[in-house]
This record gives structure tokens, C-alpha cells and sequence, in this order.
């Protein structure tokens, strides 16, 4: 079994910083130029649609990220994958702890589905990598 570390742990990063960027910028747009909320209720909003934006967007780069980890591998495209939507959600994680997050089932569900994204961007470049390759006949 062969895991590109390095390629893994950047992209991982890489992965979670855009979900926590997606995080932040999607609900305040919503707020601001959807004129969603009033200043009062503004947290409250941010807090709602930040629920749905941070799974959803970890799910959609980690997804691209273990295709992206994956692509080049002639082999072990799931197994990178994998490790990365791992490292994703062990940043998540710690992230959720760090800011002192209250235990809620979306987050273990957003956990699970970055790893579950980044098994499954493993499978697309393994099967897309199989697809391009002339078959033996």
C-alpha cells in the first residue's frame, strides 16, 4: 500500500481551510445581500446556516481533494483518499473542539461524511484512471 504523505497532509489542509473559508463567506453572503436577517438576529442566522454550509462543504472538498490526492496513482487510490478525508476530519475535529463547540449530530455527521467524501474521490480517480487505460483484448 502506498500513501503519498506529503500530497495527503497538503491537500487535508488544504480541504479544511476552504470548508471553515466556505463556512464563513456563504452565510454572511446569504445575510448580506440575501437580507436574510437584522442585525439582532444576525448571529443566530450565521449560527443556523453555518450548520448546513460547514458539512456540505467539507463533504464537497474533501471529495475533490481524494481525487485530486488520488489521480496520479497507479494504485491505493481509495487508500489515499481515505487518508485524507481522515486528516480532514481530524482537523475538523480539533477545530470544533478549539472553539469550545457544543456536542451536536451534524458535526458527527459532517466528520463522517469527510471521510466517506475522500474514500469516495479515491474511487473516482481509480475508476476514471481505469477508464482511460486501453483494455487488454
Amino acid at each position: 500500500m502506498t500513501i503519498r504523505g506529503r500530497r495527503v497532509v497538503i491537500t487535508g489542509v488544504v480541504a479544511e481551510i476552504l470548508a471553515v473559508v466556505a463556512l464563513i463567506l456563504i452565510p454572511t453572503a446569504l445575510m448580506i445581500w440575501g437580507g436574510l436577517s437584522t442585525a439582532a438576529n444576525a448571529e443566530a442566522d450565521l449560527q443556523r446556516y453555518g450548520r448546513w454550509v460547514g458539512p456540505i462543504a467539507g463533504f464537497v472538498f474533501c471529495l475533490l481533494g481524494g481525487w485530486w490526492v488520488a489521480r496520479p496513482l497507479d494504485s491505493d487510490q481509495e487508500w489515499n483518499g481515505l487518508a485524507l478525508g481522515l486528516l480532514a476530519a481530524t482537523l475538523d475535529v480539533g477545530l470544533l473542539i478549539y472553539a469550545g463547540a457544543p456536542f451536536a449530530w451534524v458535526f458527527v455527521l459532517s466528520t463522517a461524511s469527510r471521510i466517506i467524501a475522500g474514500y469516495l474521490g479515491g474511487g473516482v480517480a481509480r475508476k476514471r484512471r481505469n477508464e482511460s487505460q486501453p483494455s487488454e483484448s
